[in-house]
C-alpha cells in the first residue's frame, strides 16, 4: 500500500513541505545586519595594560527579522578573554579568539559572525617614577637680570603608564617664557613629560598636571662696549689751529647696572687709563 502511487505520495509532501517554508517565510521572514562595537578586554591581570590590535570589530547577526531589528548597536558586545594569558614578562602578545554578544537575545536564536574572528594583543607591564620639576626658560632674561632659584610646589610629580613610555620619560619640564622683572612670578603652570631629546611623551600619566612656581628676579653686572669720542672745547690762539686728534684706547667697556649706564658723549680725556693727544699746527 505505501508504495502505491509512490510518487504521488513525495510529490505531494515535498509541496506541503515548500508550502510550510513559503508560509513560514512570509510570516517570520529572516534578516542580517551588521554592527560595529568597540572590542573591550577581560581578565587583565592586575599591574598590566592591554592594546589590541583592532580597536573595533563587525558583527554580522542572523535570524527572524522581527529579532534582528530589534537588536541596538549598545547591545551587541564584542571581547576577547585574557584570563589564560601568563604574565611572566614585561611585554607581552598574544593572539585571542573574540568573543560576542547579544543582551536580551538567547544565543540560540540568532547566528553571529565577528570579524576578525581573533586579534593580536599586546601585553604590558604597568611601571611609574617621580621625577623632580625643571624650569624651562624659553626667554632670556632681560638685560642686567638674572632669574632667581625658582621656588616650586610640588616640586616633583609622579609619571605612570606602559613601561616602555615610562622608561622614555627623563625629565618634568616647565616650559616658562619671558617675564617682566618689575613683576615676579607667583602662578600656576602647566608641565610636560620630555624625553632625552626633549619631545614630549604622550602615553604617560602625571600625577599632577600643575605646578606652582615662584620666581624672582636679582640684578647682575653687566658690560657694555662704548666708543670714546673727543669733547674739545674752544680753539687755540690764532694762528694755530687743531689738525688731528688721537685717543688710545679708541673704546672702553662699562660694567655695572644697566640703569647707571651713562652716554659715551659724556666721557672726557681726564678719565683714568684713556688718552688723547691733540695735534696743532701754525697758520703762517
Amino acid at each position: 500500500m505505501i508504495r502505491h502511487n509512490l510518487f504521488y505520495k513525495l510529490l505531494a509532501v515535498g509541496v506541503a513541505i515548500g508550502l510550510w517554508t513559503y508560509v513560514n517565510s512570509e510570516q517570520n521572514p529572516h534578516a542580517r545586519k551588521t554592527i560595529t562595537t568597540p572590542l573591550k578586554v577581560r581578565n587583565l591581570a592586575k599591574g598590566y595594560a592591554a592594546e589590541p590590535a583592532a580597536r573595533e570589530v563587525n558583527v554580522t547577526i542572523e535570524g527572524l527579522k522581527a529579532l534582528v531589528d530589534g537588536v541596538r548597536k549598545e547591545d551587541v558586545t564584542a571581547w576577547v578573554d585574557l584570563s589564560g594569558m601568563k604574565t611572566d614578562k614585561s611585554v607581552m602578545s598574544a593572539t585571542s579568539e573574540v568573543k560576542t554578544r547579544v543582551a536580551g537575545v538567547p544565543q540560540d536564536d540568532l547566528n553571529l559572525i565577528v570579524s576578525p574572528k581573533s586579534v593580536r594583543v599586546r601585553v604590558e607591564a604597568l611601571s611609574g617614577k617621580r621625577l623632580p620639576v625643571e624650569v624651562k626658560f624659553l626667554a632670556a632674561p632681560p638685560l642686567g637680570y638674572a632669574y632667581s632659584d625658582p621656588v616650586i610646589t610640588p616640586a616633583s610629580v609622579g609619571v605612570s603608564g606602559k613601561i616602555s613610555e615610562v622608561l622614555k620619560v627623563r625629565r618634568v619640564m616647565l616650559p616658562l617664557m619671558g617675564a617682566n622683572p618689575n613683576r615676579p612670578i607667583d602662578g600656576r603652570f602647566s608641565v610636560v613629560p620630555v624625553d632625552a631629546k626633549g619631545s614630549v611623551v604622550s602615553g604617560v600619566t602625571l600625577d599632577v598636571d600643575k605646578v606652582r612656581l615662584r620666581l624672582g628676579f636679582v640684578e647682575v653686572p653687566a658690560t657694555k662696549a662704548v666708543i670714546v669720542s673727543q669733547n674739545i672745547v674752544g680753539q687755540p690762539r690764532f694762528p694755530a689751529r687743531v689738525t688731528g686728534v688721537s685717543i688710545v684706547p679708541s673704546s672702553i667697556t662699562l660694567e655695572g647696572r644697566p640703569s647707571a649706564w651713562i652716554s659715551s658723549a659724556a666721557f672726557s680725556p681726564s678719565i683714568s687709563g684713556i688718552e688723547m693727544s691733540i695735534t696743532t699746527t701754525s697758520g703762517r
